[in-house]
């Protein structure tokens, strides 16, 4: 998954960022594999040439990256895929699979052929990565979302470390004692994964149905993002940004706020910039009700890749736990390589990850994707705010993005 504090440095670099050939494998040279990657800085070039270099090695082929800003991959993923211009190995998003799998080659028949151990990753990884039964890319990363904590403020304010599994009744209380010194509790957000995530924690609300298609009109949901807008209305919770994804990031790290929904991608990146103790737990739920997101990232292959069967062999080698141990001690992804995953606890540095991250992925479910999941989030972009800051009721506010979804 991505680090959204790393999207906003991408604009910029963006330019310098894209490499290998503009056309994909069927149009470029037969010894050549292309690949495609979000990526937001000169850090992530090096770290995923490295990745590529390995997956080269296995295919017996160079593997040439193509490098984008976040946003700007999937525009041009989705006019490359289906033509001559896709590139051979896609990177795919949980959230967005089921919006282009029609462009992918679906991977069943060479895992079985091939003989490839799908046993040693995580379940709900592969799931979230399959649309209809069939498996469309292979996971590097997985994780629930979570929420990071100020451990100083929470301290400061007389608050104890909240354990995993806490409530939104022991969230509440928190909440009042920051207040009390001055701090506001939450950072709010409307990108979807995170504020779907913190609606299906406070009470099973969901915005997106196990089916991927988009349910936003509904009381729960309406219940769900009208309490966390009665939570900026009475001061507890800071107001939402439709136009920047990364300000409830920047907030938290700058120490304006003392919590943040994010997932374990997040850890070292918090760590290295808060100025205070970071803290990790699940997110607010009912009492005896947790439940939380789950989201992640992987490698396909693209139905005009001319040598599919080299493809999967360098996707083999890219998710391995040697490759996925190595993303984790750069803090890149907790794995979705179970036997990797050990790595990353070694490396987050944040007391209780392993026992919040356990109970997390206890009661996590997939995040749904949806083929208007791009629309819904442009959406929220333009019309969240107005319900999560209080300004329209959150049942108006969601019937009319329902409605422009035609639904």
């Amino acid at each position: 998954m991505r680090v959204r504090t790393a999207a906003v440095a991408a604009a910029a670099v963006g330019a310098l960022l894209l490499t290998g050939c503009s056309g994909g494998q069927s149009s470029g040279s037969s010894d050549t594999l292309t690949w495609s990657m979000w990526i937001g800085s000169s850090e992530d070039q090096k770290v995923w040439d490295g990745v590529g270099a390995t997956g080269a090695e296995a295919a017996g082929k160079k593997v040439s990256l193509q490098g984008a800003p976040f946003n700007d991959y999937w525009t041009k993923i989705s006019t490359q895929l289906g033509t001559s211009a896709a590139p051979c190995i896609v990177t795919m998003q949980s959230l967005r699979v089921n919006q282009f799998s029609d462009g992918l080659l679906p991977l069943d028949d060479l895992i079985k052929s091939t003989g490839f151990d799908s046993g040693a990753f995580d379940e709900g990884a592969l799931k979230a990565l399959a649309v209809d039964g069939k498996q469309y890319a292979i996971p590097y990363d997985t994780g629930p979302l979570l929420l990071f904590y100020n451990k100083d403020a929470f301290a400061e304010a007389g608050v104890a470390a909240p354990a995993p599994g806490w409530t939104v009744d022991d969230f509440q209380a928190a909440a009042t004692a920051l207040k009390k010194k001055g701090k506001v509790a939450l950072a709010t957000t409307v990108e979807d994964m995170f504020l779907e995530s913190l609606v299906l924690a406070y009470n099973g609300g969901q915005m997106i149905n196990d089916s991927g298609e988009v349910t936003l009109d509904t009381a729960k949901n309406a219940e769900a993002v009208g309490w966390i807008a009665g939570l900026v209305k009475d001061g507890t919770a800071a107001k939402a940004d439709g136009a920047d994804t990364t300000a409830d990031d920047n907030a938290f790290i700058n120490g304006s706020v003392a919590s943040v929904v994010g997932g374990p991608w997040n850890s070292l990146d918090f760590k290295a910039k808060a100025k205070f103790g970071v803290g990790v737990t699940t997110l607010p739920s009912p009492k005896g009700a947790q439940k939380t997101y789950s989201a992640g990232s992987g490698f396909g292959i693209s139905k005009t890749c001319s040598d599919p069967e080299a493809a999967f062999k360098a996707i083999t080698a890219m998710t391995s736990e040697k490759t996925l141990a190595s993303l984790a001690k750069d803090g890149r992804a907790f794995p979705a390589r179970t036997a990797a995953q050990a790595a990353w606890y070694t490396n987050a540095g944040i007391d209780g990850a392993k026992a919040t991250l356990d109970s997390a992925l206890a009661s996590a479910v997939p995040l749904p994707g949806s083929a208007d999941g791009d629309k819904l989030n442009q959406l929220l972009s333009q019309y969240g705010p107005q319900m999560v800051n209080g300004e329209k009721p959150a049942k108006d506010v969601l019937a009319e993005i329902s409605s422009q979804l035609g639904k």
